[in-house]
């Protein structure tokens, strides 16, 4: 080879598993890999290359030793190391974060013991008062009540318990989103008005998502048992089906959002120092 081409000088280096993952996705240069710990599951190749004027010890008369590739290999790089504390860090911050999801969950912090029930009330109420509008024609039908058969025929006793169960599915919609938006800690409603609406809101959207997600799958399991295809234009019976669908969950996300929001903004008045307006 000619005196000015590039060398090349192939070993092999202990690197994590996971460094490798981040380095073959972000593409960071080859050198980076020397400066990860020596701890290691698997042993990968690392291609180091130099010309042979950016050498430190090169010289125009004299090629580039062995020894001298090791000296530049092994030399301090703050910006590698830089770079390779901020991987760690981000890694983590990223498993911090999701040990603090997952904790809203499995060990959520709930100030008052009370308000998952309370919670829990005023979206069965607010269902059953759908069921009681909607047998009374003020709001269009909604495909949740049908009439129980088993229940005596006396007035809309038989509607009553469809509407619970579709109620208790509701609350525990709203549950899961509370606990998602840290709805049931003591700034949700001892904090100011708009903290107040913003975890109601918050919990609300997560609600909705798994609502709709339920719902959806429900959908496609039954009209796939049933022999239909689970889309619109399919037939006149699916496009019926989907549309009352579609017709109850707006009513439903209506009335819990009202309900819901006006049981927390009275919780977070009456979390509120006793003053003129309660006396």
């Amino acid at each position: 080879r000619s005196r000015g081409a590039t060398r090349s000088h192939a070993e092999w280096w202990r690197v994590p598993m996971h460094a490798v993952l981040l380095l073959t996705v972000a593409g960071v240069n080859h050198r980076l890999v020397s400066s990860f710990p020596a701890q290691t599951v698997r042993r990968v190749p690392c291609l180091h290359l130099m010309a042979s004027s950016e050498h430190p010890g090169y010289n125009q008369s004299q090629p580039l030793s062995r020894s001298d590739l090791n000296d530049s290999r092994n030399a301090p790089d703050s910006a590698q190391e830089s770079f390779s504390a901020e991987i760690y860090e981000a890694f983590e911050a990223g498993k911090s974060y999701g040990s603090s999801l997952r904790n809203r969950f499995v060990a959520p912090a709930i100030d008052d013991p009370g308000l998952p029930f309370a919670d829990a009330l005023t979206s069965i109420s607010a269902t059953l008062l759908v069921a009681g509008l909607s047998l009374s024609g003020f709001v269009p039908p909604v495909s949740w009540l049908q009439k129980a058969d088993w229940m005596p025929a006396w007035r809309a006793l038989p509607y009553i318990p469809p509407a619970i169960v579709h109620g208790t599915q509701l609350a525990s919609c709203w549950v899961l989103g509370a606990l998602a938006a840290n709805a049931f800690e003591r700034e949700a409603f001892c904090g100011g008005l708009g903290t107040a609406l913003s975890r109601t809101w918050r919990a609300g959207a997560f609600a909705i998502g798994v609502l709709l997600l339920g719902t959806q799958m429900r959908t496609y399991v039954e009209l796939t048992a049933a022999g239909l295809e689970p889309f619109l234009g399919a037939s006149r019976e699916v496009d019926f089906r989907l549309i009352s669908e579609a017709n109850s969950l707006i009513i439903d996300c209506l009335a819990q959002a009202f309900f819901l929001t006006a049981f927390r903004i009275y919780r977070w008045w009456d979390a509120q120092p006793a003053g003129p307006r309660k006396q």
